[in-house]
C-alpha cells in the first residue's frame, strides 16, 4: 500500500488541524510514494522500536510521539539515520490523535470503563480533555486502585487535596499523558483529575484529588485504536510489545 494513501486515511481519523500550533504531526520520515508492507505501532520512534521494525520486516513505523520536533540543521541523530539507511518511515500522531473523537482520551474512558460526557473544554480550542461519568459512585482510594490495575501501572500517586479518600466520586475529568494544564477546568467540572505526570505545585495547587497513573500508562492503551483503524483499512500492522518499551524496560522502581 503506498505510504500517502496510508497517511490520508490516518489523518481522516485524526485531523492535522486538531494538533497544537507547537506540535509537529504527519509524515515525518519517507517518501509518499514510496509501498509499504506492514506497520510497527509504538509510543515511540525509540532504539528497540526500529530495532524490532526491522526484526520483523515493518517498513513503516507509526507513533505518537513525533521523533522530530523542531527544524534540524544537520541529521546526526542515531535513530534517524538508522530508520533512514533500513528504508523505514515514520508517521506521528500526537496531540491531533489526543484531540480526536475515539483518541487517546476516549481510548483511556474506555480502558477505565467511564462514559464520556463532553469535552473538558472547547474543543473548537483543540481541547484534548474530556469529563466523565462513573457508571456508579466511586470511592477515591477504589477508583485509584482500579487506575492501577486497569492500566497495569507499576505505581500510581493520588493526591487527596486534604478529602477522606473513602469520599464517592462520580464526575471524572481524564487527560492521557502530561496533563497538569488541565487542571483548572478540571477544577471547575469534575471531581477528580486522572491524568499522568503531575507536578509538584500541580499537586500543591490542586482543590480536587489527582490520580497520576503516569505518561506511559495513560497514553498506551490508544495504539489500540490505531491498530483498529488500521486494520479497517487493510494493512498489515502490529503493536510494540509493551515489555519492550525504554519506558518499562529501563524505569526500575526503588
Amino acid at each position: 500500500m503506498i505510504l500517502n494513501t496510508i497517511l490520508e486515511h490516518l489523518e481522516q481519523f485524526a485531523p492535522p488541524e486538531l494538533a497544537q500550533d507547537w506540535d509537529n504531526v504527519g509524515l515525518l520520515i519517507g517518501e509518499k510514494s514510496r509501498k509499504i508492507k506492514s506497520v510497527l505501532i509504538s509510543l515511540d520512534a525509540s532504539e528497540n522500536a526500529v530495532e524490532y521494525a526491522k526484526s520483523k520486516g515493518h517498513d513503516l513505523i507509526l507513533t505518537h510521539h513525533p521523533l522530530i520536533f523542531h527544524p534540524l540543521k544537520s541529521i546526526t541523530n542515531p535513530v534517524i539515520l538508522n530508520m533512514i539507511e533500513s528504508h523505514i518511515s515514520l508517521i506521528s500522531m500526537h496531540t491531533n490523535f489526543d484531540a480526536a473523537i475515539g483518541g487517546v482520551n476516549h481510548a483511556l474512558a474506555e480502558e477505565l470503563d467511564l462514559e464520556v460526557d463532553r469535552h473538558l473544554g472547547d474543543p473548537e480550542a483543540k481541547d484534548i480533555g474530556l469529563i466523565c461519568i462513573s457508571k456508579t459512585p466511586i470511592k477515591i482510594k477504589d477508583l485509584a486502585d482500579f487506575t492501577k490495575e486497569r492500566l497495569g501501572s507499576k505505581y500510581i500517586k493520588l493526591w487527596t487535596a486534604g478529602l477522606d479518600v473513602n469520599r464517592q466520586v462520580s464526575r471524572i475529568a481524564i487527560c492521557g499523558g502530561s496533563g497538569g494544564s488541565a487542571l483548572p477546568l478540571a477544577q471547575e467540572y469534575a471531581d477528580i483529575l486522572i491524568t499522568g505526570d503531575v507536578s509538584y505545585h500541580n499537586f500543591l495547587d490542586s482543590k480536587i484529588p489527582i490520580i497520576d497513573a503516569g505518561h506511559f500508562y495513560t497514553e498506551y492503551p490508544a495504539l489500540k485504536k490505531l491498530k483498529d483503524s488500521l486494520e479497517t483499512f487493510g494493512i498489515k500492522n502490529e503493536i510494540m510489545p509493551i515489555e519492550l518499551h525504554e519506558w518499562r524496560q529501563n524505569l526500575i522502581y526503588v
